[in-house]
């Protein structure tokens, strides 16, 4: 009777004291009079995301159109235990991404260093000082002339998507001239992209397109396939950072890994052993390489084994993921506005018959294309979220937010930006659920708000790749669009919704059109 007692005294104890704990800590943003979202006991703000009821970026938007927060600069929420602030003032966003950016230059999520090298050693996750001599190193690699040097191997998986669509409709042309091919898009831009990838990033031929059961396709597929572990995993990685070395949460199976770093070295040693030329990213990563070898810099990055493997990792997640996505969007867009795709046809068609082939420079030239993917992230930013750790300059614990906003944000405090949001708010962008490229024409484009397009963030840590990125998707456009156009069938979405499972932004259900032959 006396332990029976004992046994539940404690537990009332404990359960008296988290109470006690829990309340002490969800007064945070009311003792600062900041107007805050209220949380729930223990989980704070994170209940419909972890019921996977809602995305963690769909809940930051709902959050920013809040009619309380309508003319707040910044809302308090809580990530669990932990304060946080939604940034909704775009002088504030500013500030945060370009102009004290020394105060923001980490990322919130981590990896574990120790056992998850895969993960924190590439570019997305690398830390300072890490980070800034990853990117200084990198930054060249990704220039207009490095692109131009790959556009050869790119426009080979062009050709290869258009290929595989006259493969899928080769049969229209024996009946109905109005007849075509129900396709789930998502699934060809995957082919599509997996492909650009492997030959950019790994400096191999997946050949995808033409045989969708390819190993590295396989492995890809694999890596954006969820389940309840690597959920865990990324939700640790990005709402708990500071438990992922205890509870051992990887970025990668450990299975991928593996195949990344055999891969990875069966390239470089095939390059190093028969000096063949590729103008790819593997080769300009095997530059530096040579480059530290002749300073003898025994510290340079590239000595570590993984940090190849890494780098081609965060292209592969970065490339295959996002790109991926927004084509399918794009070309979901353009089935629901049968003249908007009329008229970027017309336009690819006169960059074709301007000359044989198709060059850089005449890409370039191709503005209704641009305002088409502009447009296209404008509505789907495929990163919906920029996320970024307060780290005060000169070991401040508290970082001061005015002008902006009557409050300091404290150091290690996540801070969040829904660019998502931005995107969609009709201060800044009329009728902002309409696709309209013409926001984005020459007349129009210097009327933008600053600060209100965001789709690859913006100032130092904006994406690196957002020009071999673009690039992709626009040759994806012009293959797909070149000798075929996109319809809708009774298959299709009449609007789309997001997946609460993902955290960047997917369609819940597959986006089915119709491909039909237009020659």
């Amino acid at each position: 009777m006396v332990y029976s007692t004992n046994i539940l005294l404690c537990i009332v104890t404990i359960l008296t004291a988290v109470f006690i704990w829990s309340r002490r800590t969800y007064v945070y943003w009311q003792r600062r009079r900041v107007k805050f979202v209220k949380p729930t006991h223990l989980l704070g703000n994170l209940k419909r995301v972890l019921k996977l009821e809602e995305s963690f970026a769909m809940q930051m938007r709902r959050f920013y159109f809040n009619e309380r927060f309508r003319n707040e600069p910044v809302v308090g929420i809580y990530l669990f235990h932990q304060p946080a602030l939604l940034i909704r003032d775009l002088q504030l966003v500013r500030t945060v991404l370009v102009e004290d950016f020394v105060s923001f230059s980490n990322r919130f999520a981590q990896c574990d260093l120790r056992r998850d090298k895969m993960g924190s050693l590439n570019l997305f996750f690398a830390r300072q000082p890490e980070w800034r001599d990853i990117r200084t190193r990198l930054s060249p690699v990704f220039t207009g002339a490095k692109i131009k040097q790959m556009f050869s191997l790119m426009e080979e998986i062009g050709c290869d998507l258009e290929w595989y669509l006259k493969r899928l409709t080769r049969d229209m042309r024996r009946g109905d001239a109005d007849r075509g091919v129900v396709v789930s898009i998502k699934d060809v831009c995957d082919l599509y992209n997996t492909d650009m990838i492997a030959s950019i990033a790994f400096g191999l031929r997946s050949y995808s397109l033409r045989n969708t059961q390819s190993e590295i396709g396989s492995h890809c597929r694999e890596i954006f396939r969820p389940n309840v572990r690597r959920m865990v995993d990324f939700f640790v990685i990005f709402f708990l950072p500071k438990l992922a070395p205890l509870l051992r949460c990887k970025l990668f199976t450990e299975p991928h890994s593996e195949f990344l770093r055999r891969v990875i070295q069966l390239v470089i040693e095939e390059r190093e052993r028969g000096g063949d030329l590729r103008n790819d990213l593997i080769e300009m990563l095997l530059t530096l390489k040579k480059e530290a070898d002749l300073q003898q810099d025994k510290s340079h990055f590239t000595h570590n084994q993984d940090f190849l493997a890494a780098q081609a990792a965060s292209f592969e997640v970065a490339g295959i993921a996002t790109c991926s996505a927004t084509l399918s969007f794009a070309l979901y867009e353009l089935a629901k506005q049968p003249l908007i795709q009329e008229r970027l046809r017309r336009e690819i068609r006169d960059a074709f018959n301007a000359g044989p082939g198709l060059s850089y420079e005449r890409i370039a030239g191709m503005h209704y294309l641009e305002m088409v993917v502009e447009e296209t992230l404008r509505m789907y930013p495929i990163v919906p979220i920029l996320e970024r750790e307060c780290t005060p300059i000169n070991k401040k614990r508290f970082y001061s937010l005015r002008p902006h906003a009557e409050c300091y944000a404290r150091r290690g405090m996540p801070v969040f930006i829904s660019n998502l949001a931005i995107q969609h708010d009709p201060q800044y962008w009329p009728e902002p659920d309409r696709f309209d490229p013409e926001r984005f024409s020459a007349e129009n484009k210097p009327k933008q708000t600053p600060m209100s397009y965001l789709p690859f963030g913006a100032g130092p840590h904006n994406c690196i790749g957002l020009h071999i990125g673009q690039l992709m998707i626009k040759l994806g456009l012009i293959y797909f669009l070149r000798q075929h156009r996109v319809e809708f069938c009774d298959k299709t979405v009449e609007r789309i919704s997001f997946d609460a499972k993902f955290a960047l932004l997917a369609s819940e259900h597959c986006i089915y059109l119709k491909i039909a032959d237009c020659i």
